[in-house]
């Protein structure tokens, strides 16, 4: 099984040390193969931001993703520029304050506050691509919340924000998974009773 991400947003937000911290997880504490790459504008902030993740169980040939099983998008520049990416029926993970999405996009899609989220728990936006991480994580299982967890530790040492932000991740992911499986469930129940009575 391959995973292939893209990480979009602008500079400042920390999208890069995200793709990488998600790479080292899937590397050093799963035993996985994994590549990571990225590009970036010239501005310091401001400038558009992207990391490309491939998570696989084989060797990785090919560093550039091209069809995203999963693309987050922390910033509306970002989903602007990179919707193309995502594969059709892949995942779409934005930041419903900062990159709300407007136009249809063939995906199924998870609009969280992880900018907002970050600010209230750890009192500062800086920690949003952490609070992103841990909703990337529990929605998708691409790692484990273990590897993540030690992943981050290795990088950040053990500072209470990020841990806080990780947390509120974490718990935001496994609501809205939680909440679309419910949604799911219910289609399919209604599907079958209306064809039950045709």
């Amino acid at each position: 099984m391959s995973w292939k991400l893209v990480i979009g947003g602008v500079g400042g937000q920390g999208v890069i040390s995200a793709g990488i911290v998600l790479a080292e997880a899937a590397v050093i504490h799963e035993g996985r193969y994994a590549v990571q790459s990225q590009s970036y504008g010239a501005e310091m902030r401001g400038g558009l931001s992207r990391t490309d993740v491939t998570i696989s169980n084989s060797e990785v040939i090919y560093p550039k993703v091209d069809q995203a099983h999963v693309l987050v998008c922390l910033h509306r520049k970002a989903l602007n520029a990179y919707t193309g990416v995502i594969r059709p029926g892949g995942l779409l993970i934005t930041d419903s304050d900062e990159a709300p999405i407007r136009g249809r996009v063939d995906s199924r899609q998870f609009a969280i506050p992880f900018a907002a989220t970050a600010r209230e728990v750890s009192g500062s936006e800086r920690n949003a691509n952490i609070c992103m991480l841990g909703a990337l994580v529990a929605i998708t299982r691409v790692v484990s919340r273990e590897a993540l967890t030690a992943a981050l530790l290795d990088r950040f040492g053990t500072r209470d924000a990020v841990t806080a932000a990780l947390d509120a991740g974490f718990r935001l992911g496994n609501e809205h998974a939680a909440a679309v499986a419910v949604r799911a469930d219910a289609h399919e129940a209604g599907r079958h009773a209306t064809s039950a009575r045709m």
